[in-house]
Parts: C-alpha cells; sequence; structure tokens
C-alpha cells in the first residue's frame, strides 16, 4: 500500500498523466480559450466615477460668523467623524434614491418598467449594486458609481453629492427656521417691554423727575436753604417738587433699572437674533469637494484578458485532477474494498 501510495504522489506522475493525455489536454485549454474569449467580449463594459468629498463642520453657520466667542470652529473646517457619519446617513437615505431616480429617469436607464411588479425593488437592487459610499481613513467620503455609460456615470456621481447637500441644507433650514421664529418673537418682546418702560419714563420726565437721587439732594439743599432766607414762595414751590419727587421718584427708580436689566437682554437677544437669521436665510454648503466625477475613460470592469487567462488556467488544472482521479481508479479499482476487508478481518480476529 505505502508503494501505491509513493506512486501515486511521486513527482514524474504528471508528466506521464500530461504526456498519455495531452491531446485531450490541448482540445480542452483550445475550447476553453474560445469559450473564454467569447465570453470576455460578451460581459458587458462597466465603467467607474467617483467624488470625493469632506463633510463641512456641524457648527451652526450664525455662530461660526457672527458670534464673538473665540471657540467657535468656524465655517471652513472639516468635519470630524460625527459629521462623516452624518452624511453618510444621507447619503444612504430614500430620499437622495428618489431624487436622483426622478432627476435622472433611472427607470428608463436601467430597463425597468414601472408597471411591472415589484419596480422599487427592482430599482433599489439596481442601485446597490451599482452604487456605493464609503468612510476613507482621513474621514473624507468616496461616492463610487458604477455604469455601462461613461458619462452617466460621472453624472451619477456629481448629482448624489450635489443632492446630498441640498438635503443637509433643507433639514438645517427648517429646524432653523423654528428656532429663528422663538428667538423673533423673544427679540421683538423684549423690544416691546422696554418701549413700554421708555414711554413711562417719558411721562415721569414730564412731570420733572429726571434723576430721583440728584434730585432728592438738590431740592432738600434748596428747600433748606430757601427756609434759612425765609423765601417762603421758593419754599412751597420746592417742597411742591419734594412731594411729587416722593410720590414717582421710586418709580422712575424702578423702570430704570428694568430699562438697564431689559437693554442687556436685549443685546444678548439681538446677537441670538442676527445668528438664527443667518442658518435659516442662508445656503452654505455642508461639504468640500476634493475630487469632482469626471467620465472615465477606460472601462474599470471586466479585466478582460484575466477573465481569458483565469478561465483557462482554472480549466486546466480542473482537467489535471479529473484525468488523475479516473487514472488511479481504473489503476486501482479494488483497492478500497480489499482495504476495508483487511481491516474487517483484523477487527474480527
Amino acid at each position: 500500500m505505502e508503494s501505491n501510495t509513493n506512486n501515486y504522489f511521486s513527482s514524474t506522475w504528471l508528466l506521464d498523466l500530461y504526456r498519455t493525455n495531452k491531446k485531450i489536454i490541448y482540445i480542452i485549454v483550445a475550447c476553453s480559450f474560445i469559450f473564454f474569449t467569447v465570453l470576455a467580449c460578451l460581459l458587458p463594459s462597466e465603467y467607474r466615477a467617483t467624488v470625493i468629498l469632506f463633510p463641512a463642520s456641524n457648527e451652526s453657520t450664525g455662530r461660526a460668523l457672527l458670534s464673538s466667542n473665540e471657540s467657535t470652529k468656524g465655517v471652513t473646517k472639516f468635519g470630524e467623524n460625527d459629521e462623516v457619519e452624518y452624511f453618510l446617513q444621507v447619503l444612504h437615505s430614500d430620499e437622495i434614491k428618489d431624487k436622483i431616480t426622478q432627476h435622472l429617469n433611472l427607470y428608463s436607464h436601467y430597463g425597468i418598467d414601472t408597471s411591472s411588479t415589484f419596480p422599487k425593488t427592482k430599482l433599489a437592487r439596481k442601485w446597490s449594486n451599482n452604487i456605493s459610499f464609503r468612510k476613507t481613513e482621513f474621514l473624507s467620503i468616496e461616492i463610487d458609481v458604477y455604469d455601462k455609460e461613461p458619462a452617466f456615470a460621472a453624472k451619477i456621481a456629481n448629482a448624489i453629492s450635489d443632492y446630498a447637500d441640498t438635503i443637509m441644507n433643507n433639514m438645517k433650514h427648517e429646524r432653523a427656521q423654528k428656532a429663528f421664529m422663538v428667538v423673533k418673537k423673544a427679540y421683538s418682546d423684549a423690544q416691546n417691554e422696554i418701549n413700554n418702560i421708555q414711554d413711562s419714563m417719558n411721562k415721569l420726565r414730564a412731570m420733572g423727575i429726571v434723576d430721583y437721587a440728584s434730585q432728592a439732594e438738590v431740592y432738600s439743599d434748596a428747600y433748606a436753604q430757601a427756609i434759612a432766607k425765609g423765601n417762603k414762595e421758593g419754599a412751597k414751590s420746592l417742597e411742591e417738587k419734594i412731594k411729587t419727587l416722593a410720590l414717582y421718584g421710586g418709580a422712575y427708580e424702578t423702570y430704570d433699572e428694568l430699562l438697564t436689566n431689559e437693554s442687556k437682554r436685549l443685546s444678548s437677544l439681538k446677537e441670538k437674533y442676527e445668528e438664527a437669521k443667518t442658518d435659516a436665510e442662508q445656503s452654505i454648503p455642508y461639504k468640500f469637494i476634493v475630487s469632482r466625477a469626471q467620465i472615465p475613460e477606460k472601462e474599470y470592469y471586466p479585466i478582460r484578458w484575466l477573465v481569458i487567462v483565469g478561465g483557462i488556467v482554472s480549466v486546466f488544472v480542473l482537467t489535471l485532477f479529473l484525468l488523475a482521479l479516473f487514472s488511479q481508479k481504473k489503476k486501482y479499482p479494488m483497492e478500497i474494498p480489499n482495504q476495508n476487508m483487511e481491516t474487517d478481518k483484523e477487527k474480527n480476529y
């Protein structure tokens, strides 16, 4: 049994097998060459178009442009890992697929009959097979589009990156507009409150109350001097002013303090108002394009020579394996049964 095994795995068995069956091998290799050449020619060409972009920082535009806070990142900063994940979620959204489908008429391009059964499922399968998004190690995003038409592949890739930016802006604006309405109302209320306070203070000023503390001091000194000099008319006039000041001076002080506080609040709200207004009205791209998709000049798939060579090598190896198997079966037809019989005898013994 050892000699048979050694003979089977000897260094010359492959050469002997080849010499014995070389005509068959030549015929099979020639047929496989013809078959895989024809197959390689019939395989449809696929072109790849690629867009590379960096998502921008997710920070508020108004805050980045108008805030005096030095910790702001600014609108020119690249996004970090979170921003990349957010942008990828948008790229994988159905809204992107629907907009591109409508804009470029993908049903017609992919030959999908909309009146057939499950057209959306067929389109989704085509989309997942032909379009891919991935995050690179540099925190950029790569959009790859494969298509039989090179110009159309580039058009899809660029349209996806543009629509993704539009969707990001729309989502931001929807939220920013609601936030702006809240800030706008608060800002308007603060302005109205200040106007009411100023109206009340103007009425008090019409009564001669301008500065409670300084006026009280001046009136008191003048009244004392008038009494000392025996100026009864002057003292009486000052007495009336002192009464008026006593009645409304406290209110004036209160309004003055309220005006100071409301002015500070209005100043703070004005900054927020300007930031929120900028966010609600301005559209700034949320991406930095590193490389827009260009029309590919060379097909990406298939690599025809590789299909031919790989197919011939596979058929050649499979042919040798089958020939070796048939050869050994013819040479040692009873080897396995005899071995089993010997094993059974040993067990019985």
